[in-house]
């Protein structure tokens, strides 16, 4: 009998077994919505997730393996990078994500937002590339984005400040994270699990005007959502 189940197996793998939804399936987004997007499974113990507002995309985390998780026209098209840290957990895929955007068509330099030194981190980075941007222009010819746009620009975060603002979409520095608001309605604070904060949710401002608020927090402990985010967040109503 098992020659049976072995033929039924090859028949179902020739086949194609019956595929399942995957939490990571990209909804869709409309333009005048708010969501939040996981990074990849893998990333387990980094804060990390693409948010999509208004037509923006801001990438939340850059651990080492979050470009596969990222689609090609979302790397085109992302208008900053937030890192939450400069450990290198947090911080080893900002290279990739440099590299890829650009090879994707970004056409204008990437703003990079994080604490202090982050400038410096993105000068050695442009640096180090160099070399490199000019080897793949010469090689491959200037990609759709231009060179210029290979480059990344940095933003240095300090608590209480604004980081990011396009009118309808901005984001503050807060103590413990980033606090995004969409349209003065929405609003979501991604802890950034620094100091040990994985015990507890990290301390935020209240919302101000925000109708609907929710909050990410840093381990298991706390109440509500906690990293890592593995099914897509609709803060705005879908």
């Amino acid at each position: 009998m098992r020659w049976i189940g072995f033929l039924f197996l090859l028949l179902v793998v020739a086949c194609g077994a019956p595929s399942q939804p995957s939490a990571l399936e990209r909804p869709e987004i409309l333009p005048d919505q708010f969501a939040l997007l996981p990074c990849d499974e893998a990333i387990e113990d980094r804060p990390c997730a693409l948010a999509i507002a208004g037509g923006k995309r801001l990438l939340f985390g850059t651990p080492g393996s979050v470009v596969p998780a990222v689609s090609t026209e979302d790397l085109r098209q992302l208008d900053a990078v937030i890192v939450f840290s400069l450990r290198a957990g947090d911080l080893e895929g900002l290279d990739d994500v440099r590299n890829a955007s650009w090879r994707a068509g970004r056409d204008a330099p990437l703003i990079v937002v994080g604490p202090p030194g982050i400038d410096a981190v993105v000068a050695a980075l442009n640096k180090a590339y160099e070399q490199s941007d000019a080897l793949r222009i010469v090689e491959e010819g200037i990609p759709p984005g231009g060179y210029d746009a290979a480059l990344l620009e940095a933003r240095v975060a300090i608590p209480s400040s604004k980081v990011f603002d396009t009118g309808d979409l901005q984001v503050h520095r807060q103590t413990g994270g980033y606090e995004i608001t969409y349209n003065e309605t929405y609003e979501a604070f991604l802890s950034d699990c620094r100091s040990g904060a994985r015990d507890g949710v990290n301390s935020r401002p209240e919302a101000a005007t925000a109708s609907k608020t929710i909050t990410i927090s840093c381990g298991p402990g706390d109440v509500g959502l906690s990293w890592p985010l593995t099914a897509p967040l609709f803060v705005s109503e879908k």
